[in-house]
């Protein structure tokens, strides 16, 4: 049986800020640019019509201040969209591997710099969920969360544990959140997916009916990607989410109530291996990193600490 608790008390979350759907939601904190000292203000993940008019923006305030941890985050963002543009929509996989390369290398780069900064951590679980490794974004979710406890951090794992359809530790997230300022859109979009995936489809449709009233910036990207039109009717969300790598993998069983087919796009055997090595240079580099800051608890490999 669902719990409604969550909801009641949604009045203690704070104001919307933009989803990103796997939905998770950016935490705050960034440095300023030049700088790797970070900053209390949540920065907001840029949307663009123009992908390679926003890339070399980007590139140009990488290359103007190299040790800017808000440049290389900004950087590895763009190069992840455009990724994600590249296997998405023109199922090119030599422009995907080139851009997950250079947006992994971002990242990486921004950790390097400042180990305390919980945003890298954030984008490349997030990339670890459009790939297929649940387990290993619920990690990276969960060591952004022990760098900053914020609300956020909380619902983005609670949103997790609805994709591994485990739905008790998915309603304890999300209260945590809540209890921790957590937007109401991130919240309520967590409410939505496990009524869907609870086969509760009339509250999924109130639920998404509020967000869309209140709230539509959440339901408008899947896992950064932007959707090609808001949506306006649950059915029609959901019909995106199911197409998606990012969201219909995990939504097997609630997408076929729906009859909505899944994608899952296969990646050719060159592909796979190629990301494959990408990784395992992020995780020889990210593991040398915690290995001399060891204060900060965080797990590179191992068992997610939050199940």
């Amino acid at each position: 049986m669902r719990r409604r608790g969550s909801i009641s008390r949604l009045a203690l979350a704070g104001a919307a800020a933009l989803a990103l759907v796997a939905v998770a939601c950016v935490p705050g904190g960034g440095s300023a640019p030049g700088s790797t000292a970070r900053s209390a203000q949540p920065k907001p993940v840029p949307v663009a019509e123009d992908l390679p008019t926003e890339r070399a923006r980007a590139e140009r305030e990488a290359r103007r201040y190299p040790r800017s941890v808000d440049a290389r985050v900004t950087l590895g963002e763009v190069y992840y969209r455009s990724a994600r543009d590249a296997l998405d929509r023109e199922q090119d996989e030599d422009r995907y591997l080139e851009f997950l390369a250079l947006s992994v290398e971002e990242f990486v780069a921004a950790v390097e710099l400042d180990p305390t900064d919980q945003r890298p951590h954030f984008y490349l679980a997030m990339m670890d969920a459009y790939r297929g490794d649940i387990k290993k974004a619920l990690r990276g979710f969960d060591n952004a969360r022990r760098l900053q406890p914020s609300g956020i951090a909380y619902t983005n794992i609670a949103e997790i544990f609805v994709y591994m359809d485990r739905i008790d530790k998915a309603h304890r997230f999300n209260e945590l959140g809540i209890q921790r300022g957590a937007p109401a859109s991130a919240v309520l979009f967590n409410e939505m997916l496990i009524a869907w995936r609870e086969g509760d489809l009339r509250d999924a449709e109130k639920l998404f009916a509020r967000l869309r009233q209140h709230y539509p910036e959440a339901i408008s990207t899947i896992n950064v990607a932007r959707l090609p039109e808001p949506p306006r009717r649950f059915e029609q969300f959901a019909r995106y989410c199911c197409q998606s790598p990012a969201c219909g993998p995990y939504m097997v069983e609630p997408c076929g109530q729906l009859q909505l087919a899944v994608r899952e796009d296969e990646l050719s055997e060159t592909a796979v291996l190629k990301q494959l090595r990408i990784e395992i240079e992020k995780t020889r580099r990210l593991r040398e990193v915690y290995r001399q800051r060891k204060e900060l608890d965080i797990e590179i490999e191992g068992a997610p600490s939050a199940e």
